[in-house]
């Protein structure tokens, strides 16, 4: 299948998927979140794939929300774009895959959605992460309750509160990367070793139960992605966002 926001390589025991939107910094918009959950989907019905491999650029990682077109007159419903989001966040927490994030570079707002659903994450040590919607008037409300399960409430909180940047130091000792280093893809080789050796049925099987003791039910989903859609459609919001666009992508 031809991707235009993901490139796909296909490795034995592994397949990579990287976001490849470097014209628009590699923001996530209704195209990469549909194109992405195909993606994931498709990976969990060959039975050869153990791991799946999420990468961005060398750069960025993910920017978050695509503004020009969920809010730029492009005509995407925001609760039809936060719905598909979400659909990707929970396909990867619930996949019968090992989803491992390779991180460099930025990483925001819904990139930080991505790492957090993630069952391993390595980071390189340029990742820096930010959870930036509340500068915008809105709510990291998708990113909340997988952000929550990772690194734990307060800390999940405090990221969302202060929208500070964190560096892939920080974010291992908050429990958001599991390993970072100057040569990532040694560390990943390392766990592939390993995680070859597992069934997928089992992989399976622990997720869905970690899942019944950490409950994301539908309804989390409607809170989640209603909230957010209303956020995004408040004046404050609008205006701040608009700016952000005027000003060439500085808050």
């Amino acid at each position: 299948m031809y991707y235009k926001t993901l490139k796909i390589n296909h490795q034995p025991l592994v397949q990579r998927i990287q976001i490849y939107r470097p014209e628009a910094n590699n923001s996530i918009n209704k195209q990469l979140t549909q194109e992405l959950l195909s993606a994931l989907q498709a990976a969990e019905v060959e039975e050869t794939v153990k791991v799946v491999i999420l990468e961005g650029l060398p750069d960025v990682f993910c920017a978050g929300m695509d503004f020009q077109e969920v809010v730029g007159g492009e005509g995407v419903a925001p609760k039809f774009f936060l719905d598909s989001y979400y659909n990707v966040l929970k396909q990867m927490s619930q996949s019968s895959k090992v989803i491992l994030s390779l991180v460099r570079g930025k990483v925001q707002a819904g990139g930080v959605g991505f790492v957090a659903a993630s069952d391993l994450v390595i980071a390189d040590q340029t990742a820096t992460f930010a959870n930036t919607e509340l500068l915008f008037g809105l709510l990291p409300a998708c990113v909340l309750p997988f952000l929550i399960r990772r690194i734990g409430f307060q800390k999940a909180h405090r990221l969302s509160l202060t929208t500070q940047t964190i560096s892939a130091e920080e974010a291992y000792n908050w429990g958001l990367v599991d390993e970072y280093s100057n040569d990532p893809n040694k560390i990943i080789s390392k766990y592939i070793r390993r995680l070859k050796l597992l069934p997928s049925s089992g992989v399976q099987e622990l997720k869905n139960f970690i899942n019944q003791l950490w409950v994301i039910q539908e309804e989390t989903q409607d809170l989640a992605v209603n909230k957010a859609a209303e956020m995004i459609l408040s004046t404050t919001a609008q205006e701040r966002i608009e700016q952000f666009i005027k000003n060439g992508g500085t808050p």
